[in-house]
């Protein structure tokens, strides 16, 4: 769970984390609001308007009432890490995917379709077309869509300024 602090209490409608559409935890007193966000309150709504010349400026899908004081919810933020090619079942999802380098999506495209194993230093690694170990695979290569070439891990996203 995520834990927020009063750094995270937006009271001012021109702060830039406010954006239309987006969830909130909402209240009319900070400290009120601070004990929903870290209890994981169901107080959580939509951003639907913001009325900057009322006291309470923050208005939300479902309410009529506007709210003095919100704190963005924190997302998942999206971390890759490294594919671990010594697993048969991961090189089999990979087989076949179309990778570019970064930098160079121009000028060519390569279809993942041979894996291999050397010898290091450090053991037996595996590697794409023999020589682009994992490592250089997730910091030098991106799938055509423009993901990263590597396995994806969540964590949170902290969105204060």
């Amino acid at each position: 769970m995520a834990e927020y602090t009063y750094k995270d209490v937006i009271i001012d409608p021109d702060d830039p984390r406010v954006e239309i559409g987006k969830e909130y935890y909402f209240g009319c007193l900070p400290r009120d609001v601070l004990k929903k966000a870290n209890t994981n309150s169901s107080l959580i709504g939509e951003l639907k308007e913001i009325r900057k010349e009322d006291n309470f400026p923050f208005v939300f899908m479902d309410f009529t009432d506007g709210r003095s004081c919100i704190i963005r919810k924190k997302e998942p933020e999206k971390r890759y890490v490294p594919f671990d090619l010594s697993d048969k079942k991961v090189r089999d999802e990979l087989r076949g995917k179309w990778i570019i380098p970064k930098g160079h999506s121009d000028s060519i495209e390569t279809q993942i379709t041979l894996f291999g194993s050397q010898m290091t230093e450090y053991g037996k690694i595996w590697c794409v077309d023999m020589d682009i170990t994992p490592d250089k695979l997730l910091a030098s290569w991106t799938f055509i869509d423009g993901t990263p070439c590597g396995k994806l891990v969540e964590q949170i996203n902290d969105q204060t300024n």
